[in-house]
């Protein structure tokens, strides 16, 4: 049984608060997207998971989030066994949350193949225990993140395509938020505990609280913010460098995704995003993908 993981784009990031546990609440809207880990199933007769993974690094076994699924769900279900085979192609430490849409593929993939017939409601809970990000790969194309990640509403969203480009750099998301806490209270920037202000002109906003991005990129990708943009250089002066050369050499807005490294120019189709790569600077263009809003 195949299943394809697809990466996320946070489109906008606000940080609008810090709560007691130290946690911070966002406001982000994400958008899953056609770039993909592969996942293979097979049940097993014995109540063994075989856990291999190829591709980029997977971590070690125990801490891999499909491992770790898995583990939830056998708890949850009983003593059901599998194979379970991870290709991964998207890189860790760039905000495309490649991690936690391998848990909530694990946990949808072996509820089917373990006919556990566990609610959505239930993965939601377990996909939460698992990362902050993977309650948003249970549901749809587009979706609107709040508090943690754990409150999710589905958003539809008009066709749109990106170029993203993958640093071989990473960037710790723990340190990342550190860092835009430290930002937030230098002298001259409001306190950190203080609600980021509010994405400005309306027609974003507008569109969100209808529920529907109907939109092209083109008439909002100049509304967007990630808050977490600035710190991410903080840490990883290379994500500084990287903006500075995209958008010199393509003349289009570079938006970070999540917590970094990755970076992304919004795109109306195909055609244009094929010509905006043929003016990437040519030692970056094999890190680059062409890819689209996923329909699913």
């Amino acid at each position: 049984m195949l299943w394809l993981a697809p990466a996320k784009l946070n489109l906008s990031l606000r940080v609008v608060g810090r709560r007691a546990d130290g946690y911070h609440e966002i406001d982000s809207v994400v958008a899953k997207v056609t770039l993909y880990d592969e996942l293979t199933f097979r049940r097993r007769g014995d109540a063994q998971i075989h856990f291999d993974c190829t591709g980029l690094d997977c971590g070690a076994e125990q801490d891999n989030l499909v491992f770790r699924a898995a583990g939830r769900l056998r708890e949850k279900g009983g003593a059901f066994g599998a194979d379970i085979r991870l290709t991964k192609r998207i890189p860790p430490g760039a905000g495309l949350g490649g991690g936690s849409s391998d848990a909530a593929t694990a946990l949808k993939a072996l509820n089917r193949l373990w006919e556990l017939g566990l609610a959505a409601a239930e993965l939601s809970e377990l996909a939460a225990e698992l990362g902050s990000d993977a309650p948003l790969f249970l549901d749809g194309p587009a979706v609107r993140i709040r508090g943690r990640g754990e409150r999710v509403e589905s958003l539809s969203m008009h066709p749109f395509h990106a170029l993203v480009y993958l640093p071989e750099l990473g960037c710790p998301t723990q340190q990342v938020y550190a860092a835009y806490d430290a930002l937030r209270t230098r002298p001259g920037r409001a306190r950190a505990d203080q609600p980021a202000r509010p994405a400005g002109p309306s027609l974003w906003e507008s569109m969100l609280s209808a529920g529907h991005v109907a939109e092209p990129p083109s008439r909002w990708r100049g509304e967007v913010v990630n808050d977490l943009a600035a710190a991410a250089a903080e840490v990883q002066p290379g994500v500084g460098e990287v903006f500075e050369r995209l958008e010199a050499a393509t003349g289009q807005p570079v938006h970070l995704t999540g917590s970094g490294s990755a970076v992304f120019m919004l795109l109306d189709g195909e055609r244009q995003a094929r010509q905006v790569l043929e003016s990437v600077p040519q030692d970056m263009k094999a890190r680059c993908r062409v890819v689209l809003l996923n329909s699913w």
